[in-house]
């Protein structure tokens, strides 16, 4: 790995980090058989369109916001010229929006409300097209809507002057209502960009948490190589919620461990840091049993010791009705976690697709209800990879 170059103050305060962590709980959080089943209300689609993402936040009413991105099928909205390169599923490129739908209960039935952000418009800004990768959080009593938005960049290849101009930013609200309602200042410059030498082409897929010290840290993928080589992701750290973020070191730099969609958080009641990714790896495997499934991987400190967790398999590219069978997926991506109020996870969202959304069937999101975990039971052998 690359030296990365920090500001003096960073540098001292994450070496005064390291010194300082010195006993952790052990690496005990296992999601193995407490995926619930998945019901028709757990399944939220929005018609005409493709939904990607899915993050939920309790609002101040007490109802469930899901926040998704979303863009119309087929070459509906698509400015003249667009209508090849951008069509069906890859029209999340230039042109998602992120919108609201509500809920009683964490698990749906969600119903669409509102469209929320969507690019500027402003082709002097990072963000004058699309608004994709939703990522809500509530942080010292303010909402902060994370997402990825593009201007392209200088490319001969059109579609990759789009992919390569994406960047990070937020949107932060007063409240969940404020949010909805459109009551938000987004961010003028992004949060994070490649840097040229330790990133490379793009900056996409953050997910942010409260660190063991109070710090805020984002993780999100890059490229390991300025012509993109594999999925990797990095680790920046901030002092406050909206930035600015600062690289701070390498989460999973190694081809075997390529991957992408991180949802990023500290485990408070175990003292150390995991992350949900779906495991992009083709060749040299080693974060789970099958191309596309979610894996669990966890840190101590936070950045440079990130490796595949104890129990590393999360769920393979399936789900289990309530009659008990199993639904093979093409996709299973973008997973979300919501949280209770003790800070035990208790849904999982993700991203997901019957058949390859690529070839004109719209995706849409499931709601997965997590049970909760026994204290020193014994996990169950994960299932089989299908073949």
């Amino acid at each position: 790995m690359k030296k990365i170059f920090a500001p003096a103050r960073l540098a001292g305060l994450l070496a005064g980090l390291s010194m300082a962590v010195t006993a952790f709980a052990a690496d005990t959080l296992d999601f193995s058989g407490r995926l619930g089943a998945i019901a028709p209300e757990n399944m939220f689609r929005d018609a005409g369109y493709y939904v990607w993402c899915g993050s939920t936040i309790r609002g101040e009413d007490g109802k469930y916001y899901l926040f998704y991105s979303r863009w119309k099928t087929g070459s509906d909205g698509r400015a003249p010229g667009d209508e090849q390169l951008f069509k069906d599923m890859s029209g999340w490129l230039k042109y998602s929006e992120i919108a609201a739908a509500i809920a009683d209960l964490p698990t749906g039935p969600f119903k669409p409300v509102a469209a929320v952000l969507r690019g500027s418009g402003d082709p002097s800004r990072w963000d004058c097209f699309t608004a994709h990768n939703a990522h809500v959080q509530r942080f010292g009593g303010k909402i902060y809507l994370y997402y990825v938005g593009t201007r392209p960049v200088p490319n001969q290849n059109r579609w990759m002057q789009y992919a390569d101009g994406q960047r990070i930013g937020v949107a932060v609200a007063d409240s969940v209502g404020d949010l909805v309602a459109g009551r938000f200042r987004r961010s003028a410059q992004p949060l994070m960009a490649p840097d040229g030498t330790n990133t490379y082409c793009r900056a996409v897929n953050p997910g942010v948490t409260q660190g063991r010290d109070g710090r805020y840290l984002m993780m999100f993928k890059s490229r390991s190589a300025p012509m993109g080589g594999f999925m990797a992701q990095w680790i920046a750290a901030a002092d406050r919620p909206d930035g600015p973020f600062q690289l701070a070191g390498a989460a999973l730099n190694d081809e075997r461990y390529s991957a992408e969609e991180p949802y990023f958080w500290f485990d408070r009641d175990r003292d150390r840091y995991y992350a949900i990714v779906k495991d992009f790896s083709y060749k040299k495997r080693a974060l789970s049993p099958q191309f596309g499934a979610l894996a669990l991987i966890t840190s101590r400190q936070g950045w440079g010791d990130w490796q595949p967790a104890k129990h590393n398999l999360v769920s393979l590219r399936e789900f289990t009705d309530g009659e008990g069978r199993k639904h093979r997926l093409a996709n299973l991506e973008r997973p979300q976690l919501l949280f209770d109020e003790k800070g035990k996870p208790i849904c999982l969202f993700a991203a997901a697709g019957e058949q390859d959304p690529f070839k004109g069937t719209p995706s849409f999101n499931l709601a997965i209800p997590i049970r909760a975990q026994a204290p020193g039971a014994t996990p169950r052998p994960p299932d089989p990879p299908p073949r």
